[in-house]
């Protein structure tokens, strides 16, 4: 678990696998961890974590993940958005699709 004392918001990456949206979902739900309340970041919270220069992946290096990408909780019936970590920015991705996606899990203790 990683704790962003700017943002205030606690996240933690989750397996290191390619995974579709409704897999890094139910990943994130069955989190419970440290008292749960855990769920899936909005694009502006994942965009909290691009620093741009930080390395390959242009992320915090204290989230460890192979993935180039995050599934956020912004969705509809067939796509979601992603957060791309390469550029920096969103895109909409169809939600059965896995790429490089990765699931990363949040919560809020302020």
């Amino acid at each position: 678990m990683v704790r962003d004392r700017k943002t205030g918001l606690e996240w933690i990456a989750g397996p290191d696998r390619d995974m579709n949206w409704n897999e890094a979902k139910s990943w994130v739900e069955s989190l419970n961890i440290d008292g749960g309340g855990w769920r899936m970041p909005t694009i502006a919270e994942l965009r909290t974590l691009y620093k741009k220069g930080a390395g390959k992946r242009k992320m915090t290096p204290l989230l460890k993940t192979t993935g180039w990408w995050v599934w956020s909780d912004e969705t509809d019936s067939s796509s979601a958005w992603i957060f791309h970590f390469i550029h920096g920015g969103k895109i909409v991705y169809n939600r059965d699709l896995s790429g490089n996606g990765r699931a990363f899990a949040v919560r809020s203790r302020r």
